[in-house]
């Protein structure tokens, strides 16, 4: 049986996936009402959806963060998470001045949607790339086109996020929260702005550099981590309830780029990254 080696960062990487997949399962039980609401009026049984997508979320999170059939529902999880972007935040993106549904100001204003959009497609890019890196072609031949796809939408998703700082700088740096009143608490906030997105801009090329890929995903990964521990910390002291809130999809992302790191690291001998134990999984079985 094929057996997937996995080293302490792509480890960290996939908690880190797991934990939106965890959490955000809960708000479809605790605010069901506002769920079903932000599905069209065109697709019928809101609430069948809701309590659907719930339990196939903390489905596919369990297995992933178990390691079983992990593959698989990574890959489900990802096309769900994919359609969702399609038919809820594409019409909340693009829609008429007088549509009764998409303009609602419940939904947000245009900038928190457009905040929103991309970590909803970085999280779907940030499976597709576990998928990836657990299948057989990635390791015999260092191929596969799931991973190829996923580091696709994390490339376009790291760049939106450097052009949405320059089109909505109140809301930056790191990856912008939803709302403007949240604020990043070191002085200079035009430098860290810049650095934010000149940072992202060299991410999102080098992830398809392949001398760079590796170095890019940890340093992408590590840079969200530390600008969202420094954005949300403040937050958490004050206000506890935000625990569950949008910077979840912030940690997915991270998740997904130590992901992409360790699975190039476990295939170069050269890097001196330690690889832990190799392991089987059954979604690896012949």
């Amino acid at each position: 049986m094929p057996v997937v080696p996995s080293t302490p960062i792509a480890t960290a990487g996939r908690i880190l996936l797991v934990a939106p997949m965890l959490a955000y399962p809960a708000m479809h039980f605790l605010h069901t009402g506002f769920v079903a609401s932000l599905i069209p009026p065109w697709i019928p049984w809101h609430f069948f959806w809701v309590y659907f997508t719930a339990v196939t979320i903390i489905a596919a999170g369990l297995a992933i963060l178990f390691e079983r059939v992990a593959r698989l529902a990574a890959i489900l999880l990802g096309i769900e998470i994919l359609l969702f972007c399609i038919l809820i935040h594409g019409p909340f993106l693009f829609h008429a001045p007088n549509d009764p549904w998409a303009a609602r100001p419940e939904f947000g204003e245009m900038p928190s949607r457009w905040m929103n959009a991309p970590k909803d497609f970085g999280l779907c890019g940030a499976l597709f790339i576990y998928a990836g890196s657990r299948s057989k072609s990635w390791l015999s031949a260092h191929r596969d086109p799931v991973l190829n796809f996923g580091r696709a939408i994390l490339s376009i998703c790291v760049a939106a996020f450097a052009v949405l700082h320059v089109v909505y700088p109140g809301f930056a740096p790191g990856i912008a929260p939803m709302q403007e009143s949240i604020s990043f608490p070191l002085p200079g906030h035009p430098v860290w702005i810049f650095l934010s997105v000149a940072s992202f801009l060299a991410y999102a090329v080098a992830i398809w550099l392949p001398g760079s890929v590796r170095n890019a995903a940890l340093l992408l990964g590590a840079t969200i981590l530390f600008f969202d521990v420094l954005t949300w910390i403040p937050v958490f002291l004050a206000h506890p309830s935000q625990l569950a809130g949008n910077w979840l999809k912030d940690i997915g992302i991270a998740g997904g780029a130590w992901i992409l790191y360790g699975a190039y690291t476990a295939l170069d001998p050269q890097v001196p990254e330690p690889i832990e134990e190799f392991t089987t999984h059954p979604d690896l079985a012949a």
